[in-house]
């Protein structure tokens, strides 16, 4: 049972991780995020919600649900903020952004290829 929690809990953070963070790809990268990463990761989010209703009761996969959202749009805002403070605060984070974009997505690539 602590087992079955566990997982349902890491699909769902997992999975809306991927869709809360679309938002901060690149116009090139994010074509390819769009139509690889974020639909897998839309998929799995509706089959973890399905996977928590078939084992768990309503109340909790709600609760589950609502906690995962809201705890990483939070984190997703604060370190975008700082993000933002330091982007203007040192142009080379600019420059550097979209090298770990692509090295971001090549490494989820390969760890969903392998």
């Amino acid at each position: 049972m602590i087992l079955d929690i566990f997982i349902f809990e890491s699909l769902l953070f997992w999975s809306y991780f991927f869709i809360v963070t679309k938002k901060s790809f690149s116009l090139k990268l994010k074509r390819f995020y769009i139509v690889f990463i974020s639909n897998i990761s839309v998929l799995t989010f509706i089959s973890s919600i399905l996977m928590g209703l078939i084992k768990f009761e309503l109340f909790f996969v709600l609760v589950s649900i609502l906690i995962v959202m809201i705890s990483i749009n939070f984190t997703y805002d604060f370190f975008k903020r700082k993000y933002d403070v330091y982007s203007r605060k040192y142009n080379l984070i600019n420059k550097i952004k979209p090298v770990l974009d692509c090295l971001l997505i090549f490494f989820i690539s390969i760890n969903i290829y392998y």
